[in-house]
């Protein structure tokens, strides 16, 4: 079956329940998830930075899919600290960006309707350690 025949009738099937409706981002493939409880009008379940140091980043994915979720090494090809990393000096210093291998994971959520939450995780001893974040306006360009 086509995948994505396969999507859409898990998304009518979700729907048809009334208790998710899938929304669409920037007409990307990404995803903000929204309960209803009984009508449209009930609170929506965007992602906040208190819950990220209380449960595993991969266990967050699953119970919120983020917006977009890269990897990168700090400091090389698509790792380098733009006007949107720039948090990361914070608790990185160039000559500690420079020396070693910095594994950073990148995720972003929505966090409002307005704004979006974006957490950088390091690796340390096979976990993902969340060492900065960034909540930002959706419109905004970097």
């Amino acid at each position: 079956m086509n995948k994505n025949v396969f999507i859409i009738l898990f998304v009518l099937l979700l729907a048809s329940c009334n208790k998710i409706e899938v929304i669409g981002e920037n007409n990307q493939d990404n995803h903000i998830i929204e309960l209803n409880r009984s009508d449209r009008d009930t609170m929506k379940k965007f992602m906040k930075f208190n819950q990220i140091e209380q449960i595993p980043v991969d266990s967050l994915i699953k119970k919120y899919p983020p917006l977009w979720d890269k990897t990168f090494i700090l400091g090389k090809k698509d790792g380098f600290i733009t006007e949107f990393r720039v948090g990361l000096f914070k608790q990185f210093t160039q000559k500690e960006i420079r020396s070693r291998d910095i594994k950073i994971r990148e995720v972003t959520w929505a966090s409002s309707d307005e704004e979006n939450l974006t957490v950088w995780f390091e690796e340390k001893d096979h976990k993902w350690i969340p060492v900065e974040h960034l909540i930002w306006d959706k419109n905004a360009e970097f």
